[in-house]
Order: structure tokens, then sequence, then C-alpha cells
């Protein structure tokens, strides 16, 4: 059977290493057509179900994030077997370019804080939280994207990976703000995290000396 996404046409928005994003016209609503590409590098029979399996992973994660209260796009349609999926167009631009732009933004920050505890309070993991996959609408209720790596965990080092990755983004991109946005980010997990709040941040002091000591090696390597 064909998958019902032939039947729309669409613009390409980006292009990643494993998916295409395509806004497109479904039914009369703007919709973001996500579909997983394949990889010639790969047996076909294998390359199938890997594009089938982390679709369908996308989608569940999505709805997880959503029952803990998250705002995530909504789902459209969904065609696993072409690793297709259909979304609702969330437009505005992310946080990492209003903040880029200096807009105030430290409010923001402190709402994704307290929608990631919400996750994180769920066992729910993002897997690639940076500002970059935060969409924020002219309502001013950021939106999480790109939920491709995310899992359901209560590990705590899924957990403090997830924070890691925030704080990381921040100094690579808004070094002169990483204090300020930080700890905005932090005030809204707390709310939701209480004291697991300070087990996570220990974790993440851990990962970061981990990446030292790495860093370290390498750097007497060469």
């Amino acid at each position: 059977m064909k998958s019902i996404y032939l039947g729309f046409e669409g613009q390409m928005i980006k292009k990643g290493a494993e998916a295409e994003l395509y806004l497109i016209d479904f039914f009369g609503l703007p919709a973001i057509l996500k579909k997983r590409t394949s990889k010639p590098y790969r047996a076909k029979e294998l390359d199938d179900y890997i594009r089938r399996a982390r679709t369908s992973h996308e989608v569940t994660m999505m709805f997880h994030a959503r029952t803990c209260g998250v705002p995530v796009p909504a789902i459209y349609d969904v065609d696993p077997d072409e690793g297709v999926i259909i979304m609702e167009y969330i437009a505005g631009p992310t946080l990492k370019e209003l903040a880029l732009k200096g807009y105030d933004v430290a409010p923001l920050f402190r709402l994704v804080g307290l929608y990631v505890g919400k996750m994180h309070i769920n066992n729910v993991v993002h897997g690639d939280l940076t500002p970059a996959n935060v969409i924020v609408p002219e309502a001013g209720r950021p939106f999480l994207i790109d939920f491709g790596l995310a899992e359901r965990t209560g590990e705590l080092e899924a957990i403090g990976t997830d924070v890691h990755l925030m704080l990381r983004a921040l100094e690579s991109t808004h070094y002169n703000k990483v204090r300020e946005f930080f700890e905005e980010f932090l005030k809204g997990y707390r709310e939701v995290m209480g004291g697991r709040a300070d087990k996570v941040l220990k974790k993440v002091q851990e990962i970061r000396r981990r990446g030292r000591y790495v860093e370290e090696r390498r750097a007497k390597v060469h």
C-alpha cells in the first residue's frame, strides 16, 4: 500500500543526516512532514527495520512528553513503513535564535526547565536537549521538538546527560549569558524535581569531569 505522504507536495526546510523536513499543506493545515531517509550502506531489511522502529519510537516519545504536560507538536499522521511523520507546524523562531538576537529569553528558559522537570520526573528523557530544539511561537509558550533520540528511563546518567546537553549548548553559543540562562532553567527545573534536582546536578558535574579527563588525555596523545 502506498503511503499517504506521497499525495503531498511541500518545500524542504531542513535536511539532516537521518531525516528530511518538509513544510506541507495537510488538508488545509500547515504541517511538517518528517521523512527518515534510507541508507544505501545498510542492508535493505535492516534499513527498513531501523527506520520503522525509530519512526514509531519518536511518535511514542512525543506522546509520553505530551501526557507529562509538555507542549509538543500534535501528530497528524504516521507511516512507519515509509519512515514518515506528519505533525503540527509550529511557526516561530527557536530559543537559540531569540537568544542570539538579544531578546529577553530568561523567562523562557525557566519554562523550558519546568517542562524538562515534568519529563524527567516521569522518566522521559529528551536526548537532544538544546535551545535549537525549542520553538517559541508568538504566544510565547515554548514547544519542544525533535524527539528522535528520546527514551523512557529513570536512570540518573541519562537524566543528567539531558541537563548537561543544555548546559554545553549554552556554553558553546551563549557563553556571555550561560549563568543567567542556566540558573533560570534550574529555577523551573527545581519547581518540579525538588530535592531530586541536586542529585541530577551532581551527576552533571560528574559528566563534566569525565569530559575534561578525556580531553586532557587526547591533548597528551597529540
